[in-house]
């Protein structure tokens, strides 16, 4: 059966997924869009549903209250999220939102309340973690090929458009923080799923780059996991590197590289690691969760768990101190 849904929030993100969606016409149907309600965002908007032949919607309202609408894809600014996501819940309607889910935990207790008493599906839009490499690293580590593994790193480093960092991401109260509230995220919920949940942490952070910022460009997130697993998150906005854009996990039997494959221990054993190709994976997990009851690798508790590790570690930054991480 396949899922009639709305995007709302005709930004560049919009764009990735459409690509995905045009090799899942059986399991999705796009019925149309909604935007941002300035005259610049109306512009966008109708420019955007004239090249994909679907309905313009004039006010998310319209939208939750059209009952062909199964479910709504949120690619808005964050801090229009949790209003959304609770008005399509209310309206009994599936929804996949952009990382992060919200700007604070206690949101997310809401929401993930008011999921399971409406039975609705609420995706967090975490799209790298579905993505192959990640998932047959996970085989990897779980099988114990590894062995004891001691230390990992989850290292992004890149510039922004300069439309982003001067738009809502500028504003603290918009995004909830810099560049490892925003990009990071894509980083913690991967060390999540492949580490697990850290004992304790500390953290620096720094503006080098983009100054007007509220929010850091520059964040090292140091952990420590049960058993003495130490590792590194690093996200950059302050630097142009495509080497950095890896994950590393050593172990005392075997190693781990994900950069544009997988390496175990040197040897390619699986090549999907593309940005775009993510969002057809996740896509299809979305699908899979909702009409065929498949748990998902990463759904609003994990959002809460990721959300947490990096307000805990801004707090270190911001204290100097390590934080006990539960």
């Amino acid at each position: 059966m396949s899922i009639s849904f709305v995007i709302v929030g005709a930004g560049w993100i919009a764009d990735f997924y459409l690509k995905a969606l045009n090799k899942l016409d059986s399991e999705f149907v796009l019925k149309g869009c909604v935007g941002n309600p300035s005259i610049e965002g109306q512009k966008r908007l109708k420019e955007k549903c004239d090249l994909w032949n679907v309905k313009a919607y004039s006010s998310y309202d319209e939208v939750l209250k059209d009952t062909s609408i199964d479910a709504v894809a949120i690619f808005t600014p964050t801090s229009m999220h949790y209003s959304q996501v609770k008005e399509a819940i209310e309206h009994k309607k599936h929804v996949l939102v952009e990382k992060p889910v919200a700007l604070n935990v206690e949101q997310l207790d809401v929401l993930d309340k008011l999921a399971k008493e409406n039975s609705v599906t609420v995706f967090p839009g975490h799209n790298f973690v579905y993505r192959p490499v990640i998932k047959k690293a996970k085989e990897i580590i779980d099988s114990g090929k590894l062995g004891a593994i001691s230390y990992s790193s989850f290292r992004a480093a890149h510039f922004i458009p300069e439309d982003h960092a001067s738009g809502w991401r500028k504003d603290f109260s918009k995004s909830g923080g810099g560049a490892m509230m925003d990009s990071g995220t894509h980083l913690v919920y991967q060390f999540l799923y492949l580490i697990g949940k850290p004992e304790r942490l500390c953290c620096f952070s720094s503006k080098r780059h983009y100054l007007e910022m509220d929010g850091e460009d520059t964040c090292l997130i140091s952990l420590f996991n049960k058993g003495g697993i130490v590792s590194q998150i690093f996200q950059s906005w302050s630097c142009s590197d495509p080497s950095a854009g890896e994950i590393r996990i050593q172990g005392d039997k075997g190693t781990i590289l994900i950069s544009d494959s997988l390496y175990f221990n040197g040897e390619l054993v699986e090549t999907d690691s593309s940005y775009e190709s993510s969002f057809f994976h996740i896509l299809k997990a979305f699908y899979d969760t909702i009409n065929k009851n498949q748990e998902p690798i990463s759904d609003i508790q994990n959002a809460k768990i990721t959300l947490k590790l990096i307000q805990d570690a801004y707090k270190s930054a911001n204290d100097k101190s390590i934080k006990e991480f539960v």
